[in-house]
């Protein structure tokens, strides 16, 4: 869950920053309309599927129709998802091209902070993981 925070949190402070007309943000330009108009739906499913996953440990496993719920949103969230990802690998593998390339070893502004909270957020979900593999294993065996 920290990672999908994190994401969730970055990729509202580029929309907050682009609306308010921030200079950078206004210039890079905004994604393409299919993507606008399906994001809302992506940020739902994305809340939806972590909040009745959360609802459910806490309750046991034991909601017939909140479960429901849960497998309905991670469809829905999945073939979204799977639309997001096959329209943005090709950038982030251009990206990471670029980034990897001799020509581009200088220091980005705000890239150890970005370093830092991805490597938090990713150890932060392995932490809650492995404190709640008692619980999910509790599940699945009964």
């Amino acid at each position: 869950m920290p990672p999908v925070l994190l994401k969730l949190g970055t990729t509202g402070y580029r929309f907050a920053r682009y609306y308010t007309h921030s200079g950078s943000y206004v210039e890079k330009g905004p994604p393409a309309l299919p993507m606008r108009l399906m994001a809302p739906f992506f940020v739902v499913t994305t809340i939806g599927v972590l909040a009745t996953g959360v609802w459910l440990l806490l309750l046991g496993h034991k909601s017939d129709q909140l479960l429901f719920f849960h497998k309905l949103f991670f469809f829905v969230w999945g073939a979204i998802f799977v639309i997001h990802f096959l329209v943005y690998a090709p950038r982030v593998v251009r990206s990471l091209r670029s980034d990897w390339s001799s020509a581009r070893r200088h220091a980005v502004p705000g890239s150890g902070l970005r370093g830092m909270l991805v490597a938090a957020s990713i150890g932060a979900g392995a932490a809650l993981a492995l404190s709640l593999l008692s619980t999910i294993g509790n599940w699945h065996s009964g």
